[in-house]
């Protein structure tokens, strides 16, 4: 269930599906061994998004984007010690509603503050900071790209990319704190075929959506996300 989930989260949704991801799992496993087993699993989906959606994102854009995620990724792993994960979802929680309820009620409101190279900066960051603290990543990417209307493909092709890099980088702290085991890899390889399916199904429903109901679903997720993530 968790890795179809994945699979169509990434190649459907951006990924924006994710958050919910890691409660799931520990429902059958601990807390560490969820969030590690995660990692694999996400790498995995990764790759199928980025060769289902080839050269399809926004290259510029994502080479604006990575250098805020991997600061990000060091700041959290700075202050992970310092920041109350509660209060982090709470504030995470409170902006997706916010940011959906104005997209749902007043389109005509554009966010031009963060339609620029520093927004681009600033919301990458937040990914890489909540996506390292709490595995809520998705959320300040989803909010950057739904303000800056970028077009669906772009949208997911981008989003793929941008969260294969991150989780890379991820890896490597995980393996350098030796919390990845061969057991564990052995284990999401064994799940590859339900990630094939998701991404197959995933790319299907992408490709259903036009413009307009892609962005609805969109900001209907956010919306859920910020209730899901206010409620836990």
């Amino acid at each position: 269930m968790v890795v179809l989930l994945i699979g169509i989260s990434k190649s459907a949704f951006a990924g924006a599906l994710g958050v919910f991801a890691v409660p799931l799992l520990m429902f059958k496993f601990t807390a560490i061994e969820a969030i590690t087993l995660m990692l694999p699993l996400l790498i995995i989906a990764d790759a199928m998004s980025i060769k289902s959606f080839w050269k399809k994102w926004d290259m510029k854009l994502l080479a604006s984007l990575i250098p805020g995620a991997i600061m990000g990724i060091v700041i959290a792993n700075l202050l992970m010690d310092h920041i109350n994960s509660g209060y982090l979802k709470t504030i995470i929680a409170c902006i997706c509603i916010t940011f959906a309820f104005k997209n749902i009620l007043f389109k005509q409101l554009h966010l031009n503050l963060i339609h620029n190279r520093i927004g681009a900066y600033f919301m990458s960051a937040s990914s890489g900071i909540t996506s390292t603290l709490v595995h809520a990543g998705g959320p300040p990417l989803i909010i950057y790209f739904t303000a800056i209307g970028l077009p669906r493909t772009k949208f997911v092709a981008t989003a793929a990319a941008f969260f294969a890099v991150m989780n890379i980088i991820k890896l490597m702290g995980v393996l350098s704190l030796g919390l990845l085991t061969i057991e564990t890899v052995l284990t999401a390889i064994a799940f590859f075929p339900l990630a094939l399916v998701g991404n197959w199904l995933g790319i299907k429903i992408n490709k259903s959506l036009d413009k307009k109901l892609f962005e609805k679903v969109m900001n209907y997720l956010l919306l859920i996300l910020g209730l899901w993530l206010l409620i836990k």
